[in-house]
């Protein structure tokens, strides 16, 4: 955790990342690849993602090492811990609260799921970003403890979060949720361990920024447009996937 919190240096700045085309295409057209360690799975490079220069590539940290090691053999059941409602397609989001597309493209999933799309969402926090980004996750993954923690990484990603304790405290009011063992939860090691485990999962799937989505079996790197969105979906729906086995 420590290697990621100095790769932003000068006051933790970002860069916005513009992934290219792997071919050209026309509005329709989607070009995929395989993606690598998920046999059946496909991988879409399209949009905009937030990113940190990382000047250790290649090099990882006995911590990392271990969560790598802790990751399960199919990464599938990583993406997708539990099977969704019946009928539903499974999607889940890799976002971070200082990445902009994020915020654009989480909302554009809840505005489809609230407009009756059969989608199931799952949010996993991925802070790539900083200091900021990784205890803002650490609040989000603490607060769901006690409430929904859905509502609130989506709550969380359409605001600023105040730094230490008393966004913290905003988060627990907004939620009705104990402030106290809000922060306890947030500054544990079990917390720490569930981000590092985070973190290897998104190395595992080669997710270079945020956001990622996995949308059944295709990981789209990018915020989409909603109407591409519902392509994929569609396309995954007719595959009739219902999660990991």
């Amino acid at each position: 955790m420590r290697r990621r919190d100095a790769l932003i240096i000068g006051g933790a700045f970002a860069v916005a990342i513009a992934i290219p085309p792997i071919l050209r295409r026309s509005a329709d057209t989607l070009e995929f690849t395989d993606l690598p360690g998920l046999p059946g799975f496909r991988r879409l490079e399209r949009g905009n993602i937030s990113a940190a220069p990382d000047m250790f590539t290649g090099l990882r940290t006995p911590e990392e090492a271990e969560a790598d090691a802790r990751l399960p053999k199919n990464l599938c059941g990583a993406v997708f811990p539990d099977p969704p409602p019946l009928g539903q397609m499974p999607i889940a989001v890799f976002s971070d609260y200082y990445c902009p597309y994020c915020a654009v493209l989480d909302k554009r999933l809840a505005d489809l799921q609230e407009r009756g799309a059969a989608i199931d969402l799952r949010f996993h926090e991925l802070p790539l970003l900083g200091d900021r980004s990784l205890w803002a996750a650490r609040v989000a993954l603490a607060a769901g403890q006690q409430g929904d923690h859905r509502d609130i990484h989506l709550d969380m990603m359409q605001r600023t979060l105040r730094p230490g304790i008393a966004g913290a405290r905003d988060v627990a009011e907004r939620h009705s949720l104990d402030a106290d063992r809000l922060m306890a939860d947030a500054r544990s090691d079990r917390m720490t361990r569930t981000i590092e485990d985070a973190l290897a999962l998104g190395r595992a799937l080669g997710i270079p920024g945020t956001p990622g989505v996995m949308i059944g079996r295709t990981l789209v790197i990018g915020a989409l447009p909603e109407a591409t969105l519902e392509q994929i979906i569609s396309m995954e729906q007719q595959t009739a996937f219902t999660g990991c086995r």
